[in-house]
């Protein structure tokens, strides 16, 4: 019970911290432009494969509930992306002096997820043809569903983290000659 409070006590205030920041004119507005391109580029590769482009096809070959599924998730992605890059991007800003910046590879493998799983299960993915596997969605038991999902999780999870490094740092601390150890500490705003 006390571990599950804690937990809940962690998630709060990354969320607090998302908030925090996101409330900045800058860091939203880095957001916004970032999810709705991300949008783009995925509703783009979506349809690439598809005959003329056409949405209506693409209902017609996957069906609307595939559709309006992969479209509520890719648009998911992009807003986790969005969050993500301002989150780093404040990040970076704010650790300029040299200090390390973590946090790189999970919205990394996060954005690649969604990319991989953006494309026509019939039609054949651009990013799979790229590998010479052009119809892998087809294949997939939920035809490319559970990268996007897997995408998601691994935006939550490198939000979460770099959420809660934000206001933290690594202080090494010398009591004698031979002597070191490192120890977290919160800094106070």
């Amino acid at each position: 019970m006390l571990q599950r409070n804690r937990m809940f006590k962690k998630v709060i205030e990354s969320k607090k911290t998302i908030k925090d920041i996101l409330i900045r004119r800058n860091y939203f507005i880095l957001f916004a432009s970032t999810a709705i391109l991300l949008f783009l580029i995925l509703y783009i590769l979506t349809l690439a494969t598809t005959t003329n482009q056409s949405l209506s096809i693409f209902i017609m070959m996957n069906g609307l509930d595939y559709a309006i599924l992969t479209f509520f998730l890719l648009f998911i992605i992009s807003l986790l992306f969005g969050i993500y890059i301002s989150l780093f991007v404040y990040k970076i800003r704010r650790n300029m002096k040299g200090r390390k910046v973590i946090g790189i590879f999970g919205g990394s493998s996060g954005l690649i997820a969604g990319i991989f799983g953006a494309g026509c299960p019939m039609c054949g993915s651009v990013i799979f043809a790229l590998f010479g596997a052009p119809l892998a969605l087809f294949f997939m038991p939920f035809k490319g569903l559970e990268l996007r999902v897997l995408s998601i999780l691994l935006l939550i999870i490198s939000i979460y983290i770099i959420s809660k490094s934000i206001y933290s740092c690594e202080i090494t601390i010398i009591k004698n000659k031979n002597e070191k150890f490192n120890r977290k500490e919160q800094e106070i705003f």
